[in-house]
């Protein structure tokens, strides 16, 4: 799984600068467009502005709709170049599923966001993360069956070292993580 620390990208998050984030890391990803982190990264805070409604970003300068520029531009990019790769099918899955109508069609984008959850999982082989993300989509039945709540208690100790640094991202996984594996125990 990807290193997702990124300094200067996490100081700009952490002060709460986000369009002088969402621009830094756009012009870093600009210069180096095959790095699939900072391709995520930059697709991640997009994707965040583009739903906060006003819990994070109480800004009315931030420009919303830069950001949805972007993470389209951003998407289409991915989509071309990371279609297979793990990382880029489970972050954009998690998305979707989430927020499909600001990918599209409902319906389609939700469906897709599950697929790519699931051919993460399928791709990613032994990583716990991405298998986390997929079944955490799956209805009740489902993820007992396939030891949900085991998986959730086995991640506590690796989930500080798959998200390392102190960026939005890694705060908000790190957070979803465990407010999950309390929740599931």
């Amino acid at each position: 799984m990807i290193n997702w620390e990124w300094t200067f990208a996490d100081d700009f998050e952490n002060n709460k600068d986000w369009d002088n984030a969402r621009i830094y890391m756009y012009k870093q990803w600009s210069t180096d467009r095959y790095n699939i982190k900072k391709l995520l990264r930059t697709s991640f805070l997009c994707w965040t502005i583009c739903i906060d409604q006003g819990n994070l970003i109480n800004n009315k300068m931030i420009k919303k709709e830069e950001s949805k520029k972007v993470l389209d531009e951003l998407f289409n990019f991915g989509l071309k170049f990371f279609r297979n790769e793990p990382d880029f099918l489970w972050l954009y899955g998690y998305m979707m599923t989430l927020t499909p109508t600001l990918f599209g069609d409902e319906n389609l984008f939700e469906q897709i966001g599950k697929q790519w959850k699931y051919e993460a999982y399928i791709k990613s082989n032994n990583n716990d993360i991405i298998k986390c993300i997929f079944l955490e989509g799956l209805d009740d039945e489902s993820r007992n069956k396939l030891g949900y709540k085991q998986l959730c208690r086995e991640l506590i100790p690796i989930i500080e070292s798959t998200f390392k640094g102190n960026g939005y991202m890694q705060k908000y996984f790190k957070s979803l993580f465990l407010i999950d594996i309390l929740a599931k125990s």
